[in-house]
């Protein structure tokens, strides 16, 4: 009986080796030299090219979120600085428009008695807002930014 064996050409097999190599040098190399890696930590710190700036640095001139009781008198204003502390921008858009996962707010629809009523019981997934998270004021306050910037956006 006769044996016979089959070779595999050397093709598939040098390819093979080929693409491991370029695989491990390349990720050896992103990982050894890359800046954003663990390989860049020194005993001392930081081993990165120092930031470069031009001109002087400008400071922040505006209100701060950090402290959402923070109010100016402005309904206005105190009710964007509520829009945003309360993260309603996050679902509904940064002027209420509408996005991904909140839809479009046009105070127009309702009156502020529905609105509170809407935002205590938190329809559709949004999260409810009790009186100990948001007082009726900031809730009023809040609805007067929304109907500020929907007369802004019908003009």
């Amino acid at each position: 009986m006769r044996v016979v064996r089959r070779s595999v050409p050397p093709g598939p097999i040098m390819g093979a080796i080929v693409m491991s190599a370029l695989a491990f040098t390349l990720i050896g190399v992103i990982i050894a030299r890359s800046p954003y890696t663990h390989h860049n930590l020194e005993p001392e710190g930081y081993d990165r090219t120092e930031l470069a700036t031009l001109g002087e640095p400008a400071s922040f001139e505006g209100l701060s979120l950090a402290d959402p009781d923070h109010t100016t008198g402005d309904p206005l204003t105190d009710g964007r600085i509520l829009f945003f502390a309360n993260n309603c921008a996050s679902c509904h858009g940064l002027t209420g428009q509408g996005a991904t996962v909140g839809g479009d707010i046009d105070a127009s629809d309702f009156n502020l008695s529905e609105f509170l009523q809407e935002v205590r019981k938190g329809p559709k997934g949004m999260p409810a807002f009790v009186e100990e998270t948001l007082s009726d004021e900031e809730a009023e306050r809040l609805f007067a930014f929304l109907e500020a910037i929907g007369q802004e956006g019908s003009d």
